[in-house]
């Protein structure tokens, strides 16, 4: 499933009073800027390496219990030798989610490489090498925590449960399913958005 941004209404200079600044803060900080200009950016070796607050990745929020969280960004943008103006990157970070078998908090980490082919429609999209996946731009305003947002989101367990011999409900499943067989599955979890989201995106 291809990955959508819509540019901002920024300004023609939308980043500092220097011409031709790629990005709207110090990308050799621990600070991973809003936006890089991708169009500027993958016309050169260009990297962004830092942390990105949960805070300002917003639909994460709503399926973690660790809202403190960091997540650490490596991005690398270039061309390849076929003219393909691409995002590879790595992104660590350790997700606190609620257990689905016994309601409980439940460490998740995170540790996911992804290549992201830059392409302006969908049927450049369709014309990536199997490499890529696609991230569809709509203009030149790349917004960085929705791109590190989504592959988070994508790693994510669709029904996150501990490893039944760590569960705190152990003992309940056991004795549920020496009466009953199995146990029921969770009807309904706000995770099931992210099983579907996978599915698209293959």
């Amino acid at each position: 499933m291809p990955i959508y941004w819509k540019t901002r209404n920024f300004a023609r200079n939308p980043f500092d009073s220097r011409r031709g600044k790629i990005y709207d803060s110090a990308l050799m900080s621990r600070h991973v800027p809003d936006f890089v200009n991708s169009t500027r950016a993958t016309e050169g070796d260009f990297s962004i390496t830092g942390q990105l607050a949960f805070t300002r990745m917003k639909r994460l929020l709503e399926v973690v219990s660790n809202p403190e969280g960091v997540a650490e960004v490596e991005l690398n943008f270039s061309v390849d030798g076929q003219g393909i103006a691409n995002v590879r990157g790595r992104i660590r970070a350790d997700v606190v989610l609620m257990c689905q078998r016994c309601l409980e908090a439940m460490a998740v980490p995170i540790d996911v490489d992804f290549n992201l082919g830059i392409v302006a429609t969908e049927d450049a999209a369709k014309r990536l090498p199997e490499q890529y996946d696609p991230l569809i731009v709509r203009g030149e305003q790349l917004l960085i925590a929705e791109v590190v947002e989504d592959e988070i989101i994508l790693a994510l367990p669709a029904i996150p449960r501990h490893e039944p011999e760590e569960c705190p409900a152990r003992e309940y499943i056991e004795k549920r399913q020496s009466g009953a067989g199995q146990t029921d599955e969770v009807s309904t979890s706000p995770f099931a958005v992210l099983a579907q989201l996978k599915a698209k995106r293959k």
